[in-house]
């Protein structure tokens, strides 16, 4: 099927359009062999076994989000470059929702059930190939392999547009995500450094080096914090005001870590990690995980509380999206599919 809905559903069809009619053993048994057999990478080598242990006991039967509709087909796949670089949707409202496509940036309202290109790979400096994409505030901002940044406004209609380097051609902008100060955005380096990107100047306003790759970072709503998450099993918590200077360390991951995010209410913060856990935070005592909750096949790669913070969304690297129920993390929803 390319348009599934409800209906189809009820008919036996799962969400991306395959018949699984009176068969629900057969793809329960596949998923179990996807579970057993897909590629775990580690950066440093750990007994998952061990994170398993400080999991917390999670129900994964809720049902907090109702599937209503899905459109497959060419144009809505997104282009993964690099396997454990994921950041790469991006949902605005929930009227618009971006996402890397081999042909430029594409974005999909899923109300009116279209789709378009609004930043074609023509427009983007040449062989831009994307590591990281952002979009906030009405502009698009994509890092890519070789340390450069590309910037677009989307909202004018030939919306201006600007591109530089933010290290040297050997670098990788591994991750982009806005700031709390409106027109910045935080960008994390392969090179070990974090930065800040003024959209509207195209300038780099601040540079702090640390000791590792920096795979991701994350602004507290108020700007008074920031957490940075690398090839280190320890993630930072940082004051972006005074130059990322340390205020704590969160303890605990077996393995790098490539996402994190704070709550709305910027008390909690989630760290995502290779070792198969996301470890949850209270940024006021965080010296310790409030929760451990592990997924079913592999890397956490990215990691978001819901606007509400009702929810922590956690994405593995395939076939699952885990939905926690916040603040307590006994309750959770799993969203599961085929494929990357």
């Amino acid at each position: 099927l390319s348009e599934i809905t409800q209906t189809d559903v009820d008919r036996g069809f799962d969400m991306q359009g395959y018949w699984w009619g009176g068969r629900a053993m057969q793809r329960r048994m596949y998923m179990e062999y996807r579970r057993t057999s897909y590629p775990q990478y580690q950066g440093i080598s750990h007994d998952v076994r061990l994170v398993l242990q400080q999991a917390r006991a999670v129900d994964p039967t809720s049902q907090f989000y109702k599937f209503r509709y899905a459109a497959t087909g060419d144009q809505f796949r997104c282009k993964i470059n690099h396997f454990q670089l994921r950041d790469l949707v991006w949902a605005t409202s929930s009227y618009d929702v971006f996402y890397w496509h081999a042909d430029g940036v594409h974005v999909w309202n899923p109300w009116r059930r279209q789709q378009k290109c609004i930043v074609g790979r023509r427009e983007m400096p040449e062989s831009f190939r994307l590591s990281a994409l952002c979009v906030d505030g009405g502009t698009v901002v994509a890092g890519d392999y070789s340390g450069r940044y590309f910037v677009k406004s989307i909202w004018a209609e030939n919306g201006a547009s600007a591109s530089g380097p933010l290290g040297d051609t050997s670098d990788i902008v591994n991750h982009v995500s806005p700031s709390c100060t409106r027109g910045r955005v935080s960008v994390a380096m392969n090179s070990g450094h974090a930065c800040v990107l003024d959209v509207h100047q195209a300038t780099v306003t601040e540079r702090s080096a640390f000791d590792w790759a920096v795979n991701c970072t994350a602004e507290s709503p108020t700007g008074a914090l920031a957490c940075v998450v690398g090839d280190s099993t320890n993630g930072v918590l940082a004051d972006p005001r005074q130059g990322y200077r340390k205020v704590a360390q969160l303890q605990g991951h077996s393995d790098y870590a490539f996402a994190c995010a704070f709550s709305p209410d910027g008390n909690l913060v989630a760290t995502g990690s290779q070792d198969t856990s996301v470890r949850v935070y209270d940024v006021r005592w965080p010296r310790s995980a409030l929760s451990v909750l592990c997924g079913n096949i592999g890397a956490m790669r990215i990691v978001r509380f819901s606007a509400c913070g009702r929810f922590l969304l956690a994405a593995e690297a395939a076939d699952c999206v885990h939905v926690f129920e916040a603040p307590r993390f006994e309750r959770a929803q799993q969203i599961e599919f085929l494929g990357e």
